[in-house]
């Protein structure tokens, strides 16, 4: 057990590691990107789909080998729309993990669809493919697995069971961008992929997501639904007609600003070496805390190899928020992250603790250390000297300035 008496330690009086707060998160933005977003305004071409917006979507689709890739204002969007071009009957199932973003449920929610609560691994918060059969029933429709902290799903069984009953699948890649799974790309393994562009992912342009399919049909149809119903797509690139476009169904804006397009493409073109430096950082953060006592990593399964979007550890339950609490109190941020959705009141009446053991223990023992490009060495050593010290297993806590 961890002495949480120890009188060196900051949270009882001691002297802090650092004496300024290192976030848990920061977006990497340089002066390519900054020069991007310059060039775009002054293009004057700052609203919707514009030149920029199809360049990041092209390169994108290159980048993880699948057909089409549809820039939209937000993850959220993208799932909601992965559900609307399907058009389910009303009251249909959708199978989600019980430890996901609101936003996995939501995009079926909107579309008028139940949701199905299946428990995760206590390991690492995928979920359990061993439980999904027995949640399949005459009203499901759908299964929608989530990369949790960028570790992939398990894949090959998921669409297994989707061969077995004809289900759709709505992969949440939200976190998972550059991710891969048994050699291939996040992205290219369900009927649709959602990404997030948020500004706390690995590629940011602030706000914004991508839906990504290799299905025709549904590509076509989601072009329409993102430009608020209209065949805009079609006139934008083949301009057929003289000079107007149609309104063809009921749709929604769901575009992104073409400056945020050109922020994407810039973002992109150094995804690969932001995802390594985040890899040298799990690295050495696994090499120097690995062998603590009471201290454990999240799970990476043979198959996956991360893009480690977040670096979890997994600590003694009864402790845990004394531990975030000593080591927010050494300079060092650390978070919670979310709560098991049936925690939350709104997907309470969904399942109970009992239903699920093992999105209960995952979440009880997990907390969140920072990772991001940015990180100095100097920081990443202030994190390991943080956490061997809040676990009294360091015999020289401090770093001079």
């Amino acid at each position: 057990m961890i002495n949480t008496e120890n009188s060196l330690l900051a949270i009882n009086g001691g002297r802090p590691v650092t004496e300024e707060m290192l976030p848990i998160h920061k977006p990497y933005l340089d002066e390519e990107d900054f020069k991007a977003v310059e060039q775009a305004l002054k293009t004057t071409f700052v609203s919707g789909d514009g030149p920029a917006c199809r360049e990041f979507e092209q390169r994108l689709s290159e980048y993880l080998g699948a057909k089409h890739v549809l820039f939209v204002n937000s993850a959220t969007s993208a799932l909601e729309l992965a559900f609307r071009v399907k058009e389910f009957e009303h009251g249909s199932e959708v199978i989600v993990p019980d430890f996901t973003y609101t936003s996995t449920a939501l995009g079926a929610l909107y579309n008028n669809l139940k949701i199905k609560l299946v428990d995760v691994c206590s390991s690492n918060g995928s979920i359990d493919v061993s439980k999904i059969e027995s949640a399949i029933n005459q009203k499901t429709v759908a299964i929608a697995p989530v990369d949790y902290a960028g570790i992939p799903a398990d894949m090959d069984s998921i669409n297994a069971l989707a061969r077995k009953y004809k289900l759709y699948i709505v992969h949440d890649t939200a976190q998972s961008l550059g991710s891969e799974y048994k050699g291939r790309k996040t992205g290219t393994l369900a009927d649709v992929s959602t990404f997030s562009f948020h500004g706390t992912k690995n590629l940011t342009t602030g706000e914004g997501g991508a839906l990504v399919t290799d299905n025709d049909l549904i590509a076509e149809r989601i072009k329409i639904l993102r430009e608020k119903g209209t065949d805009k797509y079609s006139f934008l690139t083949d301009n057929k007609t003289r000079g107007y476009y149609e309104y063809v169904d009921i749709g929604n804006s769901y575009v992104q600003s073409n400056i945020l397009g050109a922020l994407g493409v810039s973002q992109l073109k150094k995804l690969d070496w932001m995802n390594n430096i985040r890899r040298e950082i799990a690295q050495y953060y696994l090499k120097e805390l690995t062998g603590i006592g009471g201290l454990d990593f999240l799970r990476i399964p043979d198959y996956a190899s991360p893009n480690w979007h977040l670096f979890g550890i997994l600590v003694p339950p009864e402790q845990k928020y004394w531990i975030m609490d000593a080591l927010r109190a050494e300079g060092i941020l650390c978070n919670v992250h979310y709560t098991p959705l049936h925690r939350n009141r709104f997907y309470s009446h969904l399942a109970n603790d009992i239903e699920m053991p093992g999105s209960n223990e995952f979440f009880s023992r997990l907390l969140r250390l920072p990772i991001y490009p940015s990180l100095t060495i100097e920081e990443r050593e202030y994190v390991v000297k943080t956490v061997k010290k809040v676990f009294d297993r360091a015999d020289n806590f401090y770093i001079e300035k």
